[in-house]
């Protein structure tokens, strides 16, 4: 619920006498098209609507507005929201100042509804272009309606939530298998590839292992003393 002290403020900017002028406004969830004099044009005016959507989750409008003013004056342009109370009595929900005014025929500009401001959406408010008079009166310029629809969010793909891991579990189970296959994957290595030697007449040191070599000396041993007992 939205605070109804700064609504019974609001309320009371209605009681001011107003005078009213023949004026035309548009509004447009984006800029209507004009030509070089600022008139609508026609695609401009069908692309104008009654119904504004917010921005999507949230209880925000972009609100662009195009108005005809007969008899403006330079000077600040007011916007007016007038909503109903639950007894059906008016009041101002929000008035937007547009300070650039210079008093000329065809205007447009953008202004932005906030929740947080006295909007709210699904309502239907009454915007009353006006000026304040010499004498302290509101002249409304040019009047119109809108209503603030509500944009849902969209949903979030699939798989962007906290916690995913974009197959990364199913990717180190695929590893994990293919390790226990090759031999456990621990530290160790691959096991040692045996060493089968050259074909040649190199001779292993260890094909005979410490009793071969004796044996080799002692073959050496007799073969000497023979050749030394030669005649």
């Amino acid at each position: 619920m939205k605070t109804w002290m700064a609504t019974a403020t609001l309320a009371a900017i209605v009681c001011v006498p107003q005078l009213a002028w023949a004026g035309e406004v548009k509004f447009g969830a984006e800029p209507l098209e004009t030509d070089d004099s600022g008139k609508l044009t026609d695609t401009g005016r069908r692309a104008a609507v009654t119904e504004l959507p917010s921005q999507p989750g949230e209880e925000l409008w972009i609100l662009h507005v195009w108005a005809q003013i007969d008899k403006g004056a330079p000077g600040p342009l007011y916007a007016d929201f007038i909503g109903k109370l639950p007894d059906g009595k008016p009041y101002t929900a929000y008035r937007h100042e547009y300070g650039q005014y210079e008093g000329e025929k065809f205007v447009s500009y953008e202004m932005e509804l906030d929740g947080n401001e006295g909007f709210n959406k699904g309502k239907t408010y009454t915007v009353n272009l006006k000026q304040i008079s010499s004498k302290g009166k509101d002249i409304v310029l040019a009047s119109s309606k809108i209503t603030l629809a509500y944009t849902e969010a969209p949903p979030e793909p699939e798989g962007s939530g906290e916690g995913d891991t974009d197959g990364g579990d199913d990717e180190l189970s695929a590893q994990d298998e293919l390790d226990t296959l090759g031999g456990g994957g621990g530290d160790d290595g691959p096991p040692p590839v045996e060493n089968k030697g050259k074909k040649g007449c190199a001779v292993d040191p260890h094909a005979y292992g410490t009793p071969g070599w004796l044996m080799l000396l002692m073959l050496g041993a007799a073969a000497r003393r023979r050749r030394n007992r030669t005649p």
